[in-house]
């Protein structure tokens, strides 16, 4: 049985969690709102940033690319849920909240798989 990561996919997991953390803290440091996705900025920068990085992720290690989304969406979600227990204890909407992150994780997903796409065709 194949593991989830070998030693060699470390830094891109890494990349991972790093892009699904500042996609998320990025906004709401910029913004005024205590959640980043009610921001704008999330959808203008954000959102755009855990796209490309599901992208490129996936061209440059495209087995399995949906792991760079679990990692990444799942990275931005414990980064939520922490930032909001330190500030109010556990949020009672958070289950809502993962049905929202596994939601948006779907576009990436698509990414991530058009990004293994492309990178076949560049690798020939």
């Amino acid at each position: 049985m194949s593991s989830f990561l070998n030693r060699s996919e470390i830094v891109p997991a890494a990349i991972a969690v790093v892009g699904g953390v500042l996609s998320w803290d990025l906004v709401r440091l910029l913004g005024n709102r205590r959640e980043a996705w009610d921001d704008p900025h999330y959808w203008q920068i954000g959102y755009p940033l855990l796209l490309f990085t599901a992208f490129i992720l996936a061209m440059g290690f495209p087995e399995r690319p949906w792991r760079w989304v679990v990692i990444m969406i799942g990275a931005q979600a414990a980064w939520s849920l922490l930032l909001a227990t330190v500030a109010d204890g556990v949020p009672n909407l958070f289950p809502l909240g993962l049905v929202t992150f596994a939601l948006l994780g779907l576009p990436c997903l698509a990414a991530a798989y058009a990004g293994r796409w492309l990178g076949g065709r560049v690798r020939g």
